[in-house]
């Protein structure tokens, strides 16, 4: 290795963004482009008596108005296995709603017209008759409340069990229980640019084009070859420059369809780009679950057990995430601490709401929450700290790795935390806040009349998810080498970190080095950015890619693969020299069977207005054990903008539904964002503990684990500042809440 990974290298390959030259979908032109508007339910839940498009069809401009009698009977597949079930698969969604709407926002038909505009005044021209139905709003009822969709019967998507240990043995041998239920409320990411698409037919080849895909493109290609009935390698699903993805783009969406069945269809390029009103209705929200926690202990403060009940709203219908929603939560609710017995059943459920996704640390920042709020209220019962509660139940490093085994029965094997030093790494980020003056500190401002608070929180990251990637190395004539890969570029700086790992194998400069993540036609098969996987799976993919061209000009040259030197479009040892060109690529793969869970924390400063109930974080930290960071500087790029994400939600934003299932939040003037006014500068703390040995890079990711642990810290901190009594169980803590805990 030459020093290159490990440096703090320049995002060069992303000037595009800052310069303003960068082309996103809505930039794109394509000769004779039509363009689509959708026709949306008014409301939540309904009979659909009738439609009439006459008006809107005739309406000059209009080329075609679809309904779901224009369509195959199709669902959008959930697109990986292990987040699939039967259970799940009977809630899959239509493209258009068939029969009946189930949630405000969900496509009943779509317009296409030769200009925008006229696509939506034509779109206003659709008469539907809709017989409305009661909705199913309330999440803890929605179980036991009358079917959203009848022919299935139930609400109830899937329950996760997990076990391990002898739960009731433990309990029974507790000094302290402690129990509570935690709400964790429905929000979203809300990226700066909205989803878009651009559908084009080829008509000399018949090839389909999609462009607008990102995050998981292979995977949707997939689903439209499914759904289309094409075959896969006649679709191409393209990148272009994404503004801010963060789990909700990228997914396959009904739109995802609509525009790729009309260019085949009307044989005409279709563009479809999503407005602020119908991304908050449209796109996936994500977060809302409720837990009921109960934690048992010794009374000098040994974790013995939990037990945990848990329920998530998957909305109107299971999306392409599939179970995750409640999957993830039972997997991640253990944390970093040696339990010796838990129990989790974590159910999913349907609402009429806009059907829920991924959104940034998925499950671990909701049952990150829960948990470690339960904790401070046991520290608190035991007249303990928070921080030195934790050091004494954090997994150690000489434990590791560490496995969790589970009874049989479990919706998922054995849970094994590979590497790290727990311990070490919470007391880097106490020192890095200086911890001890913090709360003396405190103390004194509290003296002076101040309502300030001071919390922590630690957290696991689950990441690096598998099954695998692969990678070209492909070198060209004038010295530059290319690089191929199935993940995708949503702003994460993965170019660089990409062209890091290949200058650093080849020994080249990074500028000599191109990623290519443009479309699916490059790499036969990826998976996608999600799941903090582009480093760990990708990244060594392409390490393994460059190992292979450096050996294959080893063995070219007759050389060892250390001696050989890349320069000037030829690659030379020993005196022989050879043009790149005669190398052909190098390629990799690289394999995940399990994937790789990380450690991280954070500490947060609070101060709470009384009069208004404004909370205002203060000081904020975070820290993650990253394993080994490629670029140290982009891993605290990513801490900072995901913590920033997490003081969002946990003090501003609120999807919020009136009982009619009518959304209340779809400007961002009931939609609270946070500005520069509501963030404190960031502090980070990047950890690279005992890098994992499942893969050569060491990396684990670090994507989402800003996120995770920031609302819960800011819970705990709100909670230092109200009072032991205070019942903090819910977010956010916006400030009528927050009065209401003052009173």
């Amino acid at each position: 290795m030459t020093g290159i990974i490990g440096g703090d290298v320049r995002r060069d390959a992303n000037a595009a963004l800052l310069a303003g030259t960068a082309r996103y979908v809505a930039d794109l032109r394509r000769d004779g482009e039509v363009h689509a508007r959708v026709v949306r339910s008014p409301v939540a839940h309904a009979r659909i008596a009738s439609i009439d498009v006459t008006e809107a069809a005739a309406h000059p401009g209009v080329v075609a108005v679809l309904t779901a009698a224009d369509l195959p009977d199709v669902r959008i597949p959930i697109r990986l296995p292990m987040f699939e079930t039967p259970e799940a698969n009977r809630f899959l969604q239509p493209p258009l709603a068939r029969g009946v709407v189930r949630y405000v926002g969900e496509p009943i038909a779509v317009v296409v017209a030769a200009d925008p505009y006229v696509a939506e005044d034509a779109a206003e021209l659709v008469d539907v008759d809709l017989d409305e139905l009661p909705p199913v709003t309330a999440l803890a009822d929605a179980a036991d409340a009358e079917p959203v969709h009848p022919g299935v019967g139930t609400n109830v998507v899937n329950t996760v069990p997990l076990r391990h240990g002898d739960v009731d043995a433990a309990f029974a041998a507790a000094d302290v229980v402690v129990r509570e239920r935690f709400r964790m409320h429905r929000h979203t990411a809300v990226p700066m640019e909205t989803r878009g698409l651009l559908a084009e037919v080829d008509e000399v080849t018949g090839r389909l084009t999609l462009w607008g895909g990102a995050k998981v493109k292979h995977s949707v290609r997939q689903a439209l070859a499914g759904m289309l009935g094409m075959p896969a390698d006649r679709i191409r699903v393209a990148e272009v420059n994404v503004g801010g993805g963060f789990g909700v783009r990228g997914e396959t969406y009904p739109e995802d369809f609509l525009v790729a069945f009309l260019a085949l269809r009307l044989r005409r390029p279709v563009k479809w780009v999503e407005d602020r009103a119908e991304h908050f209705v449209a796109t996936n929200h994500a977060r809302e679950q409720e837990h009921e926690l109960e934690i048992a202990a010794t009374a000098d403060g040994r974790l013995l057990a939990f037990r945990d009940r848990a329920v998530a709203d998957h909305g109107a219908y299971v999306r392409s995430q599939g179970i995750l929603p409640e999957l993830l939560p039972a997997q991640q609710i253990a944390g970093p601490y040696r339990w010796a017995a838990f129990s989790v059943e974590s159910t999913g459920v349907i609402t009429n709401r806009t059907p829920v996704g991924t959104y940034r640390g998925p499950g671990m920042t909701e049952v990150t929450f829960a948990r470690e709020r339960l904790l401070d209220m046991l520290a608190a019962r035991l007249g303990a700290d928070p921080a030195e509660l934790r050091r004494r139940n954090l997994i150690t490093a000489d434990a590791m790795p560490f496995t969790f085994a589970m009874a049989e029965g479990s919706a998922v094997p054995a849970i094994t935390y590979e590497s790290g030093d727990y311990p070490s790494a919470l007391d880097e980020l106490l020192d890095a806040a200086g911890y001890d003056d913090l709360k003396r500190e405190t103390a004194r401002r509290r003296a002076a009349g101040e309502c300030v608070g001071v919390g922590l929180a630690a957290y696991i990251e689950i990441g690096a998810i598998g099954p695998f990637e692969e990678a070209r190395v492909v070198p060209d004539a004038g010295g530059g080498f290319t690089v191929h890969i199935g993940s995708s570029s949503l702003g994460q700086g993965v170019e660089t970190v990409i062209a890091q790992i290949v200058a650093d194998v080849l020994r080249v400069p990074v500028r000599d080095v191109t990623v290519d993540v443009s479309g699916t036609d490059e790499i036969p098969m990826g998976f996608g950015a999600f799941a903090s996987r582009s480093t760990p799976v990708a990244g060594n993919a392409v390490l393994l890619a460059a190992r292979d061209l450096r050996a294959r000009a080893a063995e070219a040259l007759g050389a060892d693969p250390g001696d050989v030197e890349f320069a000037a479009g030829s690659v030379r040892a020993a005196g022989a020299l050879l043009p790149v060109g005669k190398l052909g690529e190098g390629r990799g793969r690289f394999d995940k069977p399990r994937p790789t869970f990380s450690f991280g924390g954070a500490l947060s400063l609070v101060g709470v207005d009384r009069p208004t109930g404004r909370v205002r974080v203060l000081r904020h930290i975070v820290m993650h054990d990253v394993g080994r960071a490629v670029n140290p500087a982009l891993v605290r790029g990513q801490l900072a903008g995901a913590a920033s994400q997490g003081i969002g939600g946990a003090l501003l934003e609120e999807l919020l539904y009136d009982a009619q299932g009518q959304p209340l939040s779809t400007t961002f003037g009931d939609y609270r964002m946070p500005t520069a006014a509501e963030l404190p500068e960031i502090e980070t703390v990047v950890v690279e503990h005992r890098p994992p040995a499942s893969n050569p890079l060491g990396a684990k990711g670090a994507g989402e684990a800003g996120m995770v642990a920031t609302p819960a810290a800011i819970a705990n901190a709100v909670a230092d500042a109200l009072g032991p009594d205070a019942p903090v169980t819910r977010l956010p803590l916006t400030p009528d809440r927050v009065r209401a805990l003052l009173r």
